[in-house]
């Protein structure tokens, strides 16, 4: 082989080895910087899932349920239907209850016709009591005043006769009728015939004349009876009658149904307070226990988040922590941290626990959304 060709053969295969050591430098620093970058955006990646956590919308909320065991026979209102405090929002329906209010009205009326008969059977025989109490004081007031006439009479008589014996000298005027009586009877004195009569005439008088006024005295009695009988009478009539006892059964069975209108309106739910209506997971027809969920109503005016925080980074918030938040459809608005559960949870089939921190609004309004949003929360920076 000639020189020359020899020395172009050496001069490229001199420059073929120093093109290959070149590419294979040049590969091993675009390695390197590939390395870099994939650990440096590594890096990045973890720093931003770090910052971000997820968080729900929720409001405040009342839950409507049964008072008692029942069937739903109602439903007044419709999902996202904002209601007041005083609207009936289900109407329930109890068997038993029914059943038992239709018992009682019925006992109701039955009782009252039952009193209303024994009223009037009461006025009847109290009237014909009445009369005859009546009829009888009637004849105790006409036999008193016959006898109190007879007592005036023999009264008078009485005293004409002291007058016609005061004429005679002879007897004391001091003296009693009885002593005078006595010595003409038992001292044997021989009065005159006159004047004995008259004696005897006037003690007749006087005799007859207590007579007559204790028979005005047992008149009077009489008559006092009768009217307090009568005024008795009204009453024992009526306890004769069973006007009573109706009365209170009666009075029982108006207050067993009071008892029972108010279970009646019990049946009737209602708001409790200003709400907009979640979603119904009840429909007219089924059955509902005491104590059972049946309506849920959210004060959407009043949103707030539950965001979830892994355990390790719960020192990054504090009550007043302003923090970032995107909404669905890349809204964004802002929160402040109230309040951070004093206790961590597990969720099933996670290996750390979180901890809830409840977020309300700060600046502009929330959007309206749907109760239960999931949402990205981010710290600000």
């Amino acid at each position: 082989m000639p020189a020359e060709t020899m020395d172009d053969y050496q001069v490229q295969h001199h420059l073929n080895e120093h093109h290959s050591s070149s590419l294979g430098f040049r590969a091993l620093v675009i390695l390197l910087i590939a390395l870099i970058g994939g650990v440096s955006c590594a890096q990045w990646v973890r720093g931003i899932r770090v910052e971000s956590y997820v968080g729900s919308l929720q409001a405040p909320k009342t839950i409507v349920t049964a008072r008692n065991d029942a069937v739903i026979q109602e439903i007044h209102v419709k999902e996202g239907q904002t209601v007041g405090s005083e609207e009936i929002v289900v109407t329930l329906f109890d068997r038993s209850l029914e059943k038992t209010w239709q018992v009682k009205q019925q006992q109701l009326v039955a009782l009252e016709a039952q009193l209303e008969q024994s009223k009037a059977k009461t006025e009847v025989e109290l009237a014909l009591r009445n009369k005859e109490i009546e009829s009888e004081v009637f004849n105790a007031k006409l036999k008193s005043s016959q006898y109190l006439k007879e007592q005036y009479i023999h009264q008078i008589t009485n005293l004409a006769w002291q007058d016609f014996l005061q004429d005679y000298d002879s007897i004391s005027s001091t003296g009693s009728n009885e002593e005078v009586f006595r010595s003409l009877v038992y001292e044997s004195r021989l009065p005159d015939e006159n004047r004995i009569t008259a004696m005897l005439r006037q003690e007749s008088a006087r005799n007859s004349a207590e007579v007559f006024a204790a028979r005005v005295k047992l008149c009077e009695e009489q008559m006092a009876e009768l009217k307090a009988l009568q005024r008795k009478l009204p009453q024992q009539i009526r306890l004769a009658m069973g006007v009573e006892v109706i009365q209170n059964r009666l009075k029982q069975v108006k207050s067993e149904l009071k008892q029972l209108e108010i279970q009646r309106e019990d049946l009737q739910l209602k708001a409790g307070q200003y709400g907009t209506v979640g979603i119904l997971e009840k429909e007219v027809g089924d059955s509902i226990q005491k104590g059972a969920p049946i309506v849920e109503l959210f004060d959407k005016e009043h949103p707030y988040l539950v965001v979830e925080v892994p355990s390790r980074k719960i020192s990054l918030f504090e009550e007043g922590t302003e923090v970032k938040i995107l909404f669905s459809g890349d809204l964004k608005g802002k929160g402040l941290v109230k309040k951070i559960s004093e206790q961590a949870v597990r969720k099933p089939g996670s290996s750390e626990s979180i901890i809830l921190v409840h977020v309300e609004p700060a600046g502009p309004l929330w959007p309206d959304l749907p109760m239960g949003t999931t949402v990205d929360i981010s710290l600000k920076k």
